[in-house]
């Protein structure tokens, strides 16, 4: 009995023996197994181009699916941008949740995701009523949460790029964003376009030179804008951007004394001192503030201001006040003839307003506010401008803030009297308001 029991032992450790034996080998099997599935870098990028395209897949094109993994047996067609849920993915095929097999091409089917964000900023409009969605639009994003109507005015500070197209991300006066296709928008203001309508058919004279600068969108109407008549006093608005310009640059201060001498109104160039103004029109050798010059010239439409800061600090139209000018205006505005279009003012007025300061602010309730371009416009409007009237001439340029602020300049030449430019102001406000 005792031989049989130590013979099971035996025979028990002789399994055991054996087991621990056959152990390294079940302990080292996974490892050879990871290793199995390393493979060469071709196709490690295979595979990433796979995981690419399974990355919320949406087909490019009509994709012609297949029954069999071998990509024999046609099935049918999948439509263009359709989402692609696949299940299974190979170097040569992709099978989708329904059973049928696609190539895998990158032609044929690509992430559905944003590929390309950059920031941007400017103003553009709708022209169509537009859906406002959550995020840029794709097949898995393409919640709506607004719609914009046609001719609305929104600021973007992004543009993406997704398989449907370009989108703006828009920002909204509420602090909230959305993102509009970027196709159903444009850079121009529709109401310029409305505003040249009604100047082609209602303004269109020879005795006119108008024009109108957008100043959100940059774009520009007119009729003769760039017909040139003498200028009057709208030849002011020169002095007075440089001599901001030369205060915005430390070369001048405002609290500078300039001294009203003989020499001040007998350069060529000088205005009459018997023109416009309050300031005696012989010399009195008295110094005024720059400052005050400033407002005199742009309230009062002072010929002796005028020529006072013109002699200073202009250096009696030195050659670099003159390039300055010229490069603004785009053509040589003579300071001694005056001619000037009304395009070339409209530039200086918009020069002028980016400087921005005292001598712009100073156009602001002026001696004329009830007179000419804001006649017949609201009162609370507020509107900086400056009048110019010699002779047969009658004219004025004018900066004015609404929503969608813009620049007007009228010049007539046929003794217009001032409610003629109260009425060309009033029909372009209506349809800039």
């Amino acid at each position: 009995m005792q031989d049989k029991i130590s013979n099971k032992i035996v025979y028990l450790l002789q399994w055991v023996v054996f087991l621990i034996m056959l152990l390294p080998a079940f302990l080292t099997s996974p490892k050879a197994t990871q290793a199995s599935k390393a493979l060469p870098s071709a196709s490690t990028n295979s595979v990433s181009q796979q995981s690419q395209t399974q990355e919320r897949p949406l087909s490019l094109t009509d994709i012609q699916t297949y029954s069999d993994a071998m990509l024999t047996i046609k099935a049918k067609k999948t439509p263009v941008k359709a989402q692609l849920n696949s299940v299974k993915a190979n170097k040569k095929e992709l099978k989708l949740t329904d059973g049928v097999f696609i190539k895998t091409s990158k032609d044929q089917a690509s992430s559905d995701i944003t590929k390309i964000s950059k920031t941007t900023n400017q103003v553009v409009y709708t022209v169509a009523e537009t859906s406002v969605f959550y995020k840029p639009l794709t097949t898995y994003d393409n919640l709506v949460y607004e719609t914009l109507s046609a001719g609305m005015k929104v600021k973007v500070d992004k543009t993406a790029t997704t398989n449907f197209g370009n989108y703006y991300r828009v920002l909204f006066d509420d602090g909230t964003t959305g993102w509009i296709d970027a196709k159903n928008t444009t850079s121009q203001n529709p109401k310029i376009e409305k505003v040249q309508a009604l100047l082609d058919q209602k303004y269109n004279k020879p005795n006119y030179s108008i024009y109108v600068k957008d100043i959100d969108s940059g774009f520009t109407a007119g009729v003769n804008q760039s017909q040139k008549m003498y200028s009057a006093s709208l030849s002011k608005l020169p002095i007075l951007y440089w001599a901001q310009k030369q205060v915005n640059q430390g070369s001048v201060n405002l609290n500078d004394q300039l001294v009203y001498s003989e020499q001040v109104n007998g350069w060529t160039g000088a205005f009459q001192p018997e023109g416009t103004g309050l300031l005696p029109k012989t010399a009195d050798d008295k110094p005024y503030s720059l400052l005050d010059l400033i407002n005199r010239t742009a309230k009062d439409s002072d010929n002796v201001a005028s020529n006072i800061i013109a002699y200073y600090q202009t250096k009696q139209f030195s050659a670099d006040f003159q390039s300055d000018i010229t490069t603004i205006s785009g053509e040589p505005w003579n300071p001694v003839g005056r001619e000037a279009s009304a395009e070339m003012v409209g530039r200086v007025l918009a020069a002028l307003y980016n400087e921005g300061g005292n001598a712009f602010d100073a156009l602001v309730g002026t001696d004329y506010d009830a007179d000419r371009i804001p006649a017949n416009l609201p009162k609370t409007l507020k509107i900086a401008h400056k009048i110019g009237t010699a002779y047969e001439f009658n004219h004025d340029a004018a900066f004015i803030f609404t929503d969608d602020p813009y620049i007007l300049v009228i010049e007539t030449n046929n003794n217009a009297d001032s409610t003629e430019l109260a009425e060309i102001s009033k029909d372009i406000y209506e349809v800039m308001k």
